[in-house]
């Protein structure tokens, strides 16, 4: 159980657990304003998603052992588990299958994987999206020389282009 001792975990177990309660209450408050279901309804969702967030992460938390998946496969296993913590979380006060409220708590779970994905996206955006490309170019025949008819050249605006033939 060395994970538990290491501090990058327990703050990327942490982080994944505010994300998950925050993706499933997020359905919920909508439907404590539009379906009247009760806000304890909705505490409680919350809470115990992030309960079983935390658990899932006890089994494998991929971004603090350094394991790099491809995009869509780190999606698709956050936002599984995402549906799956919320709709567990919504089984909570039941006493019988038949005691829940079926829509909201699918609707719910549906929500919060949809906001799950979001935020995936919005976390691999760029930080600053007009930044402009760095280009290196390399001749394969000659050094680049300034000045010589030819030749590639990077002005100090970026632009690549030759130098003009002084014929």
């Amino acid at each position: 159980m060395s994970k538990l001792t290491d501090p990058a975990w327990w703050k990327a177990a942490f982080l994944r657990a505010l994300y998950t309660a925050i993706a499933i209450a997020i359905p919920y408050v909508a439907a404590v304003q539009f379906a009247d279901v009760p806000w304890l309804l909705a505490a409680s969702a919350a809470t115990v998603g992030a309960i079983l967030s935390f658990a899932t992460s006890l089994f494998g938390l991929p971004e603090s052992v350094g394991v790099d998946l491809p995009w869509w496969l780190a999606a698709l296993e956050r936002v599984t588990k995402t549906f799956g913590q919320s709709l567990a979380a919504g089984l909570t006060g039941a006493v019988l299958l038949s005691d829940v409220d079926w829509p909201v708590v699918l609707q719910a779970a549906l929500g919060a994987a949809f906001i799950s994905l979001l935020r995936l996206i919005l976390a691999t955006l760029p930080a600053n999206p007009t930044a402009q490309p760095v280009v290196v170019v390399q001749s394969l025949t000659a050094p680049r020389t300034p000045g010589v008819p030819g030749t590639l050249h990077v002005d100090e605006s970026g632009i690549i282009g030759r130098e003009p033939d002084q014929s």
